[in-house]
């Protein structure tokens, strides 16, 4: 059964930029890690034709606009890595794209799940200045394993030795993996079973060969043909993403990525087939396991000791460095996760999808922040901003109970399956909610239950907190739906404090403070015009994904309603009026005056808000705002978390509302 997913409709984001608005390192961050955006594909080339290793960035096309950047090497470390300039992007490219050595020059190709063909962007110029002429089309077909395969990743590599390289494209199939063929936000979808074994099947990717009797600037090419390793079709767990090199001389070797945190490598047979494909092993004959999903590895000597090395971009858009530390007693050779490639121009990439909470935890009067993400951390930035508000300090990862923060949705915990074992989607608030004057954090996640993560206080930076408590309703604890951004307010300043979220159903519900875990009287908040509160017309999965912020956005003593949305999101929830489906089809934020009572909280039918007269579109996934006086004005501006990992600053005086 053939299945056509979310993104598959997706709407290129070709909205404002919001670069400019960005916040930014202080200038005592000298490094920090490289980012590619949402889910990177990455490559080393000599782009400049010196011998260089320069790192090519590119980024899931479906959403904030596929671009590709370079990092040239300008410097080597003592490890002999090398030193990573300022981004540069390279114009007039998109998927993900890899390097095609062809003599002097090399070309780019480029897959992408937005389209059926596979784009070669010959390069026209020289060596050291190359420039790339229209892209070469190229349709393809193949003796497919599954069929209704995407593109997931191509490169050209010469896999039958007779020095001609061929186009190697590695494929994602989701046809198995749905239950009966209903996705997460189809009615009648159901994941699980009662004892929580997932009712699908698996994630597939394959890999295909299609002989070149052209040349590299203007392939011509065969039918394409499925891979074997062993008897059977090479196969990986959903979006395999090819890899070549030889670790030991003579002998070629695949390594692949997959949706999951592990990598394969198999070892090449003269027929041009594999063996069967093994998960990669550290120098201890362990397993080696990445930290977060959907990895694009590219194999090359990182640190220059004559061996192959393994960098590996993620879904959470940062690249890990695998080196390489000899053969194992099976032939193969075994990596040392070393960390994330960093760059000394860096720039502020707080994951993917994130969403940023503000506090002023250093007592200097300048708000930080807590940041979560899809990955499921929660990252502190200092408010480094004594000169220029812009300045954060560099990110360090929050703990509770001394251990480091990492939500993690398992096999069972996504409403999206086991696909999403390794999603966190932290979506943290700050209050004082256990009354010591200090700023708890509370914060909901994939599973759609909502902790607390109490402040120990001491004075320190960045701050402690204890190991986390569940938030209880009734007795039990509390689960709603998923991804959504919990707010806390005191409606009419007496001391008791509310806790707002979506609950079970998608409806915009408020529960009353009854203990520092327990939650008491819940009721459903109303537009103006008596209809319970929602934010979108589907279901399932489909629901959840809302950024809440309360404050008083206008001055008026009364607690008003902003909120960050994904681009499915519909509010009302009528398809006739809804927004943003009708108005950018993105992740937008939208701003609800409340016009009800200090007891009965109604709000106002929700405008979009604009940008310097542009209605806010961020994308695909989510926009998540938190209102702070961010460089102490006496006005609240927003500071918004955008799909792409930046975290803007979004002045008062250049937004409006109707």
């Amino acid at each position: 059964m053939s299945v056509k997913r979310w993104e598959d409709d997706a709407t290129v984001w070709q909205g404002p930029s919001y670069g400019a608005e960005a916040l930014e390192y202080h200038p005592d961050v000298t490094s920090a890690a490289v980012a590619g955006r949402i889910i990177t594909c990455v490559d080393v080339v000599d782009w400049s034709g010196t011998g260089t290793r320069d790192l090519l960035l590119s980024a899931w096309d479906p959403c904030y606009d596929g671009k590709v950047f370079l990092r040239r090497q300008i410097g080597t470390h003592k490890d002999g890595t090398p030193i990573l300039g300022q981004e540069e992007e390279v114009e007039g490219v998109r998927g993900y794209v890899t390097a095609v050595p062809d003599g002097d020059v090399f070309h780019l190709v480029s897959a992408s799940r937005m389209r059926n063909t596979i784009y070669l962007f010959p390069n026209i110029g020289s060596r050291g200045a190359p420039t790339f002429g229209e892209p070469v089309v190229l349709e393809l077909d193949a003796n497919w394993v599954k069929g209704n395969e995407y593109y997931h990743m191509a490169r050209f590599h010469d896999i039958d030795g007779d020095g001609v390289p061929e186009l190697i494209i590695g494929s994602d199939s989701w046809d198995d993996y749905w239950p009966n063929g209903l996705e997460w936000n189809d009615h009648g979808y159901r994941g699980y079973d009662a004892a929580g074994r997932w009712l699908g099947g698996p994630l597939r990717g394959f890999l295909y060969a299609f002989k070149n009797s052209g040349t590299l600037a203007a392939p011509v090419l065969e039918m394409g043909r499925p891979i074997m390793a062993g008897d059977t079709p090479l196969e990986v767990y959903g979006q395999l993403a090819p890899a070549f090199g030889a670790f030991t001389p003579g002998q070629q070797s695949l390594v692949a990525g997959e949706f999951w945190n592990i990598l394969h490598i198999a070892s090449q047979r003269p027929d041009g087939h594999f063996e069967p494909n093994q998960l990669i092993q550290t120098p201890d004959d362990r397993t080696l396991e990445l930290d977060q999903c959907i990895h694009l590895p590219c194999v090359t000597d990182w640190n220059g000791d004559g061996t192959l090395d393994i960098l590996a971009g993620a879904e959470d858009g940062y690249v890990t460095y695998l080196r390489n530390c000899g053969l194992g007693a099976d032939g193969l050779p075994r990596f040392e996760k070393v960390g994330r490639v960093e760059t000394t121009w860096p720039l502020i990439h707080a994951g993917v999808l994130p969403s940023p909470a503000a506090h002023d935890f250093t007592g200097n009067g300048r708000p930080d922040l807590v940041v979560g993400n899809s990955t499921g951390e929660l990252l502190f930035y200092e408010n480094r901003g004594e000169t220029d508000p812009r300045s954060l300090g560099k990110e360090e990862m929050l703990t509770a109970g001394g251990e480091p923060i990492r939500i993690a949705a398992g096999l069972t915990g996504s409403i999206q399956g086991p696909s999403e074992k390794m999603f966190g989607y932290t979506c943290p608030t700050i209050a004082d909610w256990t009354g010591t004057g200090r700023g708890d954090i509370l914060c909901s996640d994939v599973t759609g239950y909502h902790r607390l993560f109490r402040n120990l206080g001491g004075g320190v930076i960045p701050p402690r907190f204890a190991r986390e408590q569940l938030l209880t309703h009734e007795g039990k604890p509390l689960k709603t739906v998923w991804r959504v951004r919990p707010a806390v307010t005191d409606w009419n300043g007496t001391g008791r404090l509310h806790y707002l979220a979506l609950d079970a159903e998608g409806i915009l519900s408020d529960w009353t403070r009854a203990s520092d875990t327990e939650l008491t009287d819940k009721r459903h908040l109303t537009w103006e015009d008596g209809r319970p509160i929602r934010f979108t017309v589907d279901v399932g999965g489909g629901r959840g994904r809302i950024k809440l912020c309360l404050c008083d956005w206008e001055g008026t003593g009364r607690t008003d309603l902003i909120f960050g949305t994904h681009a499915r999101a519909c509010v009302p929830d009528d398809p006739a009026t809804g927004a943003p489906r009708n108005t950018t089809g993105q992740a937008g934020l939208f701003y609800a005056r409340n016009v009800g009572t200090s007891d009965q909280p109604r709000f106002a039918l929700p405008v979009p808000m604009q940008h310097k007269g542009e209605t806010i579109a961020m994308a695909m996934h989510v926009a998540s705002p938190e209102a702070v006086d961010w460089d102490g004005r006496g006005a609240l501006d927003l500071v918004v978390g955008v799909e792409d990992g930046s975290l803007v600053w979004l002045k008062r005086e250049d937004l409006s509302w109707q």
